[in-house]
Protein backbone atom coordinates (compact mmCIF):
# COMPACT_ATOMS: atom_id res chain seq x y z
CA UNK A 1 0.00 0.00 0.00
CA UNK A 2 1.41 3.27 -1.23
CA UNK A 3 1.09 6.57 -2.27
CA UNK A 4 0.87 5.94 -6.63
CA UNK A 5 2.04 10.23 -7.52
CA UNK A 6 2.29 13.63 -6.61
CA UNK A 7 4.67 15.21 -4.37
CA UNK A 8 5.03 12.24 -1.84
CA UNK A 9 4.67 9.02 -4.25
CA UNK A 10 5.95 5.86 -3.98
CA UNK A 11 5.66 6.38 0.01
CA UNK A 12 4.91 3.42 2.16
CA UNK A 13 1.62 3.39 3.79
CA UNK A 14 0.77 1.17 7.56
CA UNK A 15 -2.29 0.17 8.45
CA UNK A 16 -2.40 -1.05 12.40
CA UNK A 17 -1.77 -4.45 12.96
CA UNK A 18 -5.12 -6.40 13.43
CA UNK A 19 -7.11 -3.95 12.28
CA UNK A 20 -10.05 -4.73 10.18
CA UNK A 21 -9.39 -2.10 7.23
CA UNK A 22 -9.94 -2.93 3.16
CA UNK A 23 -7.27 -0.58 2.06
CA UNK A 24 -8.28 0.80 -2.02
CA UNK A 25 -5.45 -1.07 -4.22
CA UNK A 26 -3.41 0.44 -5.59
CA UNK A 27 -4.59 -0.12 -9.18
CA UNK A 28 -8.39 0.87 -8.05
CA UNK A 29 -6.70 4.02 -6.20
CA UNK A 30 -4.73 4.96 -9.59
CA UNK A 31 -8.38 4.50 -11.93
CA UNK A 32 -10.41 6.65 -9.12
CA UNK A 33 -7.44 9.57 -9.51
CA UNK A 34 -7.48 9.13 -13.25
CA UNK A 35 -11.23 9.84 -12.91
CA UNK A 36 -10.82 12.93 -11.22
CA UNK A 37 -7.58 14.55 -13.07
CA UNK A 38 -6.35 17.80 -11.38
CA UNK A 39 -7.21 18.43 -7.30
CA UNK A 40 -5.05 21.38 -7.24
CA UNK A 41 -6.81 24.30 -4.55
CA UNK A 42 -9.58 21.39 -3.61
CA UNK A 43 -10.71 21.18 -0.13
CA UNK A 44 -11.48 17.13 0.73
CA UNK A 45 -13.22 15.30 2.64
CA UNK A 46 -11.59 11.83 3.22
CA UNK A 47 -14.40 10.20 5.04
CA UNK A 48 -14.45 6.46 6.73
CA UNK A 49 -10.85 6.99 6.12
CA UNK A 50 -9.14 3.86 7.42
CA UNK A 51 -5.49 4.37 6.65
CA UNK A 52 -5.39 7.73 5.03
CA UNK A 53 -4.56 6.52 2.01
CA UNK A 54 -7.21 8.24 -0.37
CA UNK A 55 -6.94 11.56 1.74
CA UNK A 56 -2.90 11.37 1.40
CA UNK A 57 -3.08 10.46 -2.63
CA UNK A 58 -5.42 13.74 -2.91
CA UNK A 59 -2.97 15.89 -0.50
CA UNK A 60 -0.34 14.13 -2.51
CA UNK A 61 -1.36 14.76 -6.00
CA UNK A 62 -2.44 18.88 -5.05
CA UNK A 63 -5.05 19.21 -3.28
CA UNK A 64 -5.00 22.44 -0.43
CA UNK A 65 -6.91 21.09 2.13
CA UNK A 66 -7.56 17.40 3.34
CA UNK A 67 -9.78 16.52 6.22
CA UNK A 68 -9.56 12.69 7.26
CA UNK A 69 -12.39 11.47 8.94
CA UNK A 70 -12.19 8.17 10.96
CA UNK A 71 -14.21 6.87 14.26
CA UNK A 72 -11.40 4.14 15.24
CA UNK A 73 -8.75 5.53 17.26
CA UNK A 74 -5.93 2.70 16.10
CA UNK A 75 -6.51 3.42 12.36
CA UNK A 76 -6.74 7.47 13.22
CA UNK A 77 -3.23 6.86 15.14
CA UNK A 78 -2.24 5.39 12.00
CA UNK A 79 -3.59 8.15 9.63
CA UNK A 80 -1.35 10.13 11.50
CA UNK A 81 1.62 8.67 11.65
CA UNK A 82 1.28 8.40 7.45
CA UNK A 83 0.57 11.96 7.30
CA UNK A 84 3.78 12.56 9.66
CA UNK A 85 5.65 10.13 7.03
CA UNK A 86 4.16 12.09 4.20
CA UNK A 87 5.39 15.80 5.57
CA UNK A 88 8.80 14.42 5.83
CA UNK A 89 9.24 13.97 2.33
CA UNK A 90 6.60 16.84 1.70
CA UNK A 91 7.11 19.61 4.18
CA UNK A 92 4.89 21.85 1.92
CA UNK A 93 2.47 20.73 2.86
CA UNK A 94 2.64 21.09 6.40
CA UNK A 95 -1.10 22.23 8.04
CA UNK A 96 -2.92 21.24 4.87
CA UNK A 97 -3.84 18.27 6.43
CA UNK A 98 -5.75 16.84 9.68
CA UNK A 99 -7.07 14.32 11.23
CA UNK A 100 -10.36 14.05 12.82
CA UNK A 101 -11.17 10.89 15.20
CA UNK A 102 -15.24 10.82 15.05
CA UNK A 103 -18.48 9.10 13.65
CA UNK A 104 -18.96 10.41 10.43
CA UNK A 105 -22.74 10.34 11.55
CA UNK A 106 -21.62 13.50 13.91
CA UNK A 107 -19.98 14.99 10.97
CA UNK A 108 -21.82 18.48 10.31
CA UNK A 109 -21.64 19.29 14.10
CA UNK A 110 -17.52 19.18 14.18
CA UNK A 111 -17.23 20.53 10.80
CA UNK A 112 -19.29 23.79 11.95
CA UNK A 113 -17.04 23.97 15.41
CA UNK A 114 -13.77 23.45 13.18
CA UNK A 115 -14.91 26.62 10.73
CA UNK A 116 -14.32 23.69 7.90
CA UNK A 117 -14.49 25.22 4.43
CA UNK A 118 -16.64 24.15 2.02
CA UNK A 119 -15.32 20.42 0.13
CA UNK A 120 -15.20 20.57 -3.36
CA UNK A 121 -14.90 16.47 -2.97
CA UNK A 122 -15.97 13.62 -0.63
CA UNK A 123 -13.82 10.73 -0.76
CA UNK A 124 -16.05 7.79 0.83
CA UNK A 125 -15.02 4.09 1.55
CA UNK A 126 -17.96 2.93 4.26
CA UNK A 127 -18.53 -0.25 5.72
CA UNK A 128 -19.93 -2.41 2.90
CA UNK A 129 -22.60 -4.11 5.13
CA UNK A 130 -23.31 -1.95 7.76
CA UNK A 131 -25.44 -3.03 10.79
CA UNK A 132 -29.05 -1.51 11.03
CA UNK A 133 -27.68 2.02 13.21
CA UNK A 134 -24.17 2.19 11.51
CA UNK A 135 -23.74 4.92 8.88
CA UNK A 136 -23.17 3.33 5.46
CA UNK A 137 -23.09 4.67 2.01
CA UNK A 138 -27.21 4.73 1.92
CA UNK A 139 -27.24 7.27 4.94
CA UNK A 140 -24.25 9.15 3.43
CA UNK A 141 -26.16 9.92 0.28
CA UNK A 142 -29.24 10.93 2.23
CA UNK A 143 -27.56 12.88 4.95
CA UNK A 144 -29.14 16.65 4.25
CA UNK A 145 -26.84 17.53 7.22
CA UNK A 146 -23.59 17.62 5.07
CA UNK A 147 -24.57 19.81 2.69
CA UNK A 148 -24.29 23.07 4.05
CA UNK A 149 -20.40 21.97 3.97
CA UNK A 150 -20.31 21.21 0.42
CA UNK A 151 -19.56 23.75 -2.46
CA UNK A 152 -22.11 23.88 -5.12
CA UNK A 153 -21.33 20.89 -7.27
CA UNK A 154 -19.21 18.95 -5.02
CA UNK A 155 -18.27 15.64 -6.47
CA UNK A 156 -18.15 12.78 -4.67
CA UNK A 157 -16.61 9.11 -5.09
CA UNK A 158 -17.85 6.50 -3.19
CA UNK A 159 -16.40 2.75 -2.62
CA UNK A 160 -18.99 0.48 -2.40
CA UNK A 161 -19.67 -3.46 -3.13
CA UNK A 162 -20.38 -4.23 -6.85
CA UNK A 163 -24.03 -4.73 -7.07
CA UNK A 164 -24.83 -2.63 -4.14
CA UNK A 165 -28.51 -0.66 -5.13
CA UNK A 166 -27.90 2.86 -3.65
CA UNK A 167 -30.50 6.40 -3.69
CA UNK A 168 -28.90 8.34 -6.71
CA UNK A 169 -30.81 11.07 -7.82
CA UNK A 170 -34.06 11.77 -7.54
CA UNK A 171 -33.72 10.19 -4.33
CA UNK A 172 -31.07 12.18 -2.98
CA UNK A 173 -29.11 15.41 -4.29
CA UNK A 174 -25.92 13.00 -5.51
CA UNK A 175 -26.04 12.67 -9.28
CA UNK A 176 -24.63 9.74 -10.74
CA UNK A 177 -21.90 10.79 -13.49
CA UNK A 178 -19.68 7.23 -13.83
CA UNK A 179 -19.39 4.03 -12.48
CA UNK A 180 -16.27 1.95 -12.61
CA UNK A 181 -16.15 -1.97 -11.13
CA UNK A 182 -13.13 -3.61 -10.09
CA UNK A 183 -14.38 -7.04 -9.28
CA UNK A 184 -16.21 -7.05 -5.88
CA UNK A 185 -15.76 -3.48 -5.78
CA UNK A 186 -17.32 -0.55 -7.73
CA UNK A 187 -16.06 3.29 -7.80
CA UNK A 188 -19.41 5.44 -8.01
CA UNK A 189 -18.66 9.05 -9.26
CA UNK A 190 -21.45 11.76 -8.49
CA UNK A 191 -21.88 15.29 -8.36
CA UNK A 192 -24.36 17.33 -6.09
CA UNK A 193 -27.38 18.86 -7.36
CA UNK A 194 -28.90 21.84 -6.08
CA UNK A 195 -32.42 20.16 -4.97
CA UNK A 196 -33.05 16.34 -5.34
CA UNK A 197 -35.79 17.31 -8.32
CA UNK A 198 -32.75 19.16 -10.57
CA UNK A 199 -31.72 16.18 -12.28
CA UNK A 200 -33.15 15.52 -15.74
CA UNK A 201 -35.34 13.45 -16.54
Amino acid sequence: MRIISGKAGGLRLQAPVGAQVRPTEDRVKESLFSVLGDLGGLTVLDLFSGTGALGLEALSRGALRVLLVERDQAQAESIRANLSALLRVYPEAKDRASVLVCDVACLATQLQSLRFPPADLLLADPPYHPAENEYGGEKLLLDASLHDWLAPSCRLVLEHETGTVLPWSPFSRWKLTRQKTCGLRTLSFAELLASAEEDEW
